[in-house]
């Protein structure tokens, strides 16, 4: 199952996290990159605490694929919600059909209208008001006035400069760290590692400092076309002797087959490029699985797909509680 984009894909990763080496081909390009990403950050605005009505939290990265971020915005929205926040949620929606205005996501949207990750966030998180649009300021500054939301997360845009921010979370995967450690396209990074000196709080993905690491739970697995649900460990009883595939479109994938293989569900891996629509058609002629599991970022993409063998892992991020603590001190300083 390869098209160009996931073959692009796989080849970059494989040089900036792996031992290829072909992006150094870019180098005599690093210095007008290293200008320009500097400049963004040298002119960016400056202003003072909740300058657009309520405060504003980014979770964002250093490097470019998956590392976590979605998940952890996830947890954190809903711990605010727990603490009475009224919380609203800002993305560009990637994925969602092009030259759309902003549209503030309703549960029952569809990906291809409202972007996967906006759409999972807001199942994931009712109460929360997820907006999506170009402009992130736009859409935060519209979540103040029409929703009158009392904290804002922005999903990714560390590097959005345009739009302020009282608090930055940088999500990074332990395990890949920084790749090759260049800018992009010669690594992956958007910004030199010295950015990290400058926010607020750095969560690492599976992690060895329990004080700013991030895991992940697995909770059950729920069936995509019903409300059929089956906890972890009935699932390894009736799945026995059964072939299942595991398929996904996350940025790192890998991350998703080692979650099932320490579930002890042993699987065939299948992989598309981030953010990209499974084949489930293909995937069963070519495997004839007698199940398929998929993320919740996939799933949001499959709804009335005819396939009655799907289920879905259902995750939740265990973000350290210095991480709440640090986010709560900052409100409270914008508060006041």
């Amino acid at each position: 199952m390869t098209n160009r984009r996931d073959g692009l894909e796989r080849a970059l990763n494989d040089a900036w996290y792996g031992s290829a080496r072909w992006t150094y081909l870019f180098l005599p390009l690093l210095p007008f990159v290293a200008v320009f990403v500097g400049l963004k950050r040298i002119f960016r605005p400056r202003s003072k605490f909740a300058v657009l009505g309520a405060p504003v939290i980014v979770v964002g990265g250093l490097t470019a694929g998956g590392t976590g971020k979605t998940p952890t915005l996830i947890a954190i929205a809903r711990y605010l919600s727990g603490r009475g926040f009224k919380v609203g949620v800002v993305s560009r929606g990637y994925g969602r059909e092009p030259g759309q205005s902003a549209l503030l996501i309703q549960s029952d949207h569809t990906a291809e209208k409202a972007g996967d990750e906006p759409l999972l966030i807001k199942r994931s998180v009712e109460k929360a008001s997820v907006i999506v649009g170009n402009s992130r300021r736009d859409a935060a500054t519209s979540l103040c006035r029409e929703q009158g939301v009392s904290v804002i997360l922005s999903d990714d845009g560390l590097q959005h400069y345009a739009l302020p921010r009282d608090f930055e979370i940088a999500v990074l995967d332990a395990e890949r760290g920084v790749g090759n450690g260049r800018l992009m396209p010669v690594g992956p990074l958007r910004e030199p590692t010295s950015r990290l000196r400058s926010v607020d709080f750095v969560l690492e993905r599976n992690g060895s400092d329990p004080m700013r690491s991030l895991t992940y739970r697995s909770r059950r697995l729920l069936s995509l076309n019903s409300s059929l649900y089956i906890e972890v460990e009935d699932a390894l009883k009736e799945w026995r002797g059964k072939k299942v595939v595991a398929a996904t479109g996350l940025g790192q994938p890998a991350q998703f087959f080692k979650t099932l293989h320490d579930l002890k569900i042993e699987c065939e891996t299948v992989s598309v490029a981030d953010h990209s629509k499974l084949d489930l058609a293909l995937i069963q002629r070519e495997y004839e699985p007698d199940i398929i599991v998929v993320t919740a970022k996939d799933a949001v993409k499959l709804e009335h797909e005819p396939c009655d063998n799907v289920w879905v892992l259902e995750i939740e991020a265990i973000l350290p509680d210095s991480l709440y603590s640090a986010i709560e001190q900052r409100l409270a300083q914008v508060a006041n």
